[in-house]
């Protein structure tokens, strides 16, 4: 894997916001002085870069399977050495492109918490190199319309037969799991598939007429529901809410009157007493 320098990676038009300027600034900062440390991304879902000597390690994010996730994968057989840093390099780039598909804040430095025991090394990534990386595959689902965590996916009628169909493949896995409230974040953890591959076959099957986004449930088109009496009720009035209050001044308070003592009435028995 070749370094990229940062001069190229600032081109990043799909990252083309100030709050990712700033990362790629922090990168840059973090490859100029060979830090240590984890570089914090605030934001939804936001993660953390961990960084050794200025290169990648891992890059966590919880909108996307991380290392764990991704090796708990049914049906995987190797579980050794080589095989644990290629999936860790899968997830750093998962995690890279959940961060940047979001919504970015502000990022900040952090001292690096203690490795974990018995975890192996895993080669650095060049930050140039995964920035570019990142950058190829936002622009790769730019067409895509849809957000790997705000979109809730539903099956159309060609989906339900092509899960009840016999033929086997990741569309149906994928189609399994969707019931019109789970994203694309949501199914790349259910199957321990990093996100951008359940986000790719997202898009190829809403080409394919297969899903579709669910509309929200409070469209402004719905028709208004009537109560029970067959009348609309009149809205209710809130205490103060009109603003009169505002703007004439109050009356001026009354003076307090004594307080009258009632006589009770004599009867007339009492009185011949």
């Amino acid at each position: 894997m070749t370094a990229v320098p940062f001069s190229d990676s600032e081109r990043l038009l799909a990252l083309g916001r100030e709050a990712a300027r700033e990362l790629v600034q922090e990168l840059a900062t973090g490859v100029a002085e060979s830090r240590t440390g984890v570089l914090r991304v605030t934001g939804d879902p936001g993660g953390d870069f961990h960084i050794f000597g200025g290169r990648i390690a891992i890059v966590d994010s919880p909108g996307a399977p991380g290392i764990a996730d991704l090796l708990a994968r049914p049906g995987r057989l190797s579980t050794g050495v080589a095989d644990v840093r290629l999936v860790a390099m899968m997830a750093a780039l998962d995690g890279a492109f959940a961060i940047a598909a979001g919504w970015l804040g502000s990022c900040y430095w952090q001292e690096p918490p203690d490795p974990p025991p018995g975890q192996p090394l895993v080669p650095g990534i060049d930050p140039g190199w995964l920035l570019l990386e990142t950058e190829r595959r936002l622009r790769a689902l730019a067409h895509g319309r849809v957000s790997p965590y705000r979109n809730h996916l539903s099956l159309t009628d060609c989906g339900r037969d092509l899960l009840a169909g016999s033929a086997q493949g990741q569309w149906q896995d994928i189609l399994f799991w969707v019931n019109g409230r789970r994203s694309c974040r949501d199914i790349a953890l259910q199957l321990h598939r990093s996100l951008y591959a359940v986000t790719v076959d997202v898009v190829r099957m809403l080409d394919a007429d297969a899903l579709i986004i669910t509309p929200p449930r409070n469209t402004p088109d719905s028709p208004q529901t009537r109560p029970a009496s067959g009348r609309f009720l009149l809205p209710r009035r809130r205490r103060g809410a009109s603003g009169v209050n505002d703007t004439l001044p109050p009356p001026p308070p009354r003076p307090d009157r004594p307080a009258v003592q009632k006589i009770a009435p004599v009867r007339e028995q009492e009185r011949t007493q």
